[in-house]
């Protein structure tokens, strides 16, 4: 396996193997400081957490934790490992007898505002478990890894549904992310144990992508990459020259295994918009997983438009990027194929 693109599970809750998502830099930040209010005037109140059980080959009920993103009154995008029972991209049959995913809102300063099933649960027919790539391709690929989750109901009021920003991301964005996961800092790594109603933020820069998997690594962008940048470590800059902006202590973050299928926003037109899922972490030889130097990623969400658009069961909103408000490209774009031989 490479070392890039590792620690790609949902979180067991059962038997504590956590998978982390939003983390701090260096004393004085720390994971308390990115905790979200929680309340519907939050700019992260459409953000859940989601509760997946199913039993093993044993019948043990399994339970994990993910996070995804409210679109529509009854359609949130996630990742696509998050529902894949198997590892092989067989996505959780709901039919069968204690089979659940259960989507928590939280959005009103309670605890848990709303807990609603969902009816139903799409994922996308490339991904076939993580790693896998395409017949003909050698490599450990990671992109097609999205879900659509369908709830039985109507999400509360007071959670805020998202649109989609369209247009491709280009290398140098600032995103904004959000979870449920496991947290911790840029010094120590991780610490935090995740809940599903503790939801941090945090913030990076877009530094790197691959291509189409189907393609040969051609067409256009499907995965993203950001490094945790701080105490003077810049590995994708070091390495790659892929050089973005570093954000001050308090604000840059990392999100070790994205699987959890929590959002990367962009702000358009004074809002958050959806641009991406957060699917993967990883580290380079020598590196603590979590700490400053390490590295993670997901999905952009704007290579899926026809996917998305057909699995949600409503309509969800495309918004596309003016040309007057470009998104800081940098201009950085270096296929992570090239490094993958890197250990």
């Amino acid at each position: 396996m490479s070392a890039l693109a590792l620690a790609a599970q949902a979180s067991t809750i059962e038997n504590g193997n956590f998978t982390p998502l939003i983390t701090s830099g260096a004393l004085p930040d720390s994971p308390s400081a990115h905790v979200d209010a929680n309340t519907a005037s939050s700019a992260f109140s459409g953000v859940v957490s989601i509760n997946i059980v199913y039993p093993d080959a044993s019948g043990k009920q399994l339970s994990y934790i993910c996070s995804g993103a409210l679109v529509g009154k009854r359609t949130v995008v996630s990742a696509g490992h998050c529902v894949d029972i198997d590892g092989h991209g067989t996505v959780i049959d709901l039919k069968k007898p204690n089979n659940a995913v259960r989507v928590v809102f939280n959005n009103t300063g309670d605890k848990y505002t709303a807990i609603i099933n969902a009816s139903s649960v799409n994922m996308n027919p490339n991904y076939q478990g993580f790693g896998y790539c395409p017949p003909g391709i050698n490599s450990f690929c990671v992109n097609d890894d999205i879900s659509v989750i369908t709830l039985a109901q109507d999400a509360p009021a007071s959670a805020r549904s998202y649109k989609i920003a369209a247009n491709r991301l280009n290398a140098g964005t600032h995103i904004t992310m959000a979870g449920y996961g496991t947290s911790g800092d840029g010094v120590n790594g991780y610490y935090v144990n995740p809940s599903f109603h503790v939801k941090r933020t945090g913030e990076n820069y877009v530094d790197l992508f691959d291509g189409n998997d189907e393609q040969g690594w051609g067409g256009a962008n499907e995965v993203w990459y950001a490094d945790f940048d701080g105490n003077g470590k810049d590995t994708f800059c070091s390495l790659f020259h892929a050089c973005s902006p570093v954000l001050p202590n308090d604000r840059e973050s990392g999100i070790g295994g994205g699987d959890s299928g929590g959002p990367s926003f962009v702000n358009m037109y004074g809002e958050l918009m959806l641009a991406a899922n957060n699917t993967f972490s990883g580290t380079f030889s020598g590196q603590t997983p979590g700490t400053f130097g390490t590295y993670f990623g997901g999905i952009l969400l704007s290579s899926y438009k026809n996917y998305l658009g057909a699995a949600a069961g409503e309509g969800i909103t495309f918004v596309p990027e003016p040309g007057s408000l470009a998104l800081l490209g940098l201009g950085a774009v270096l296929l992570l194929r090239s490094r993958r031989r890197v250990a």
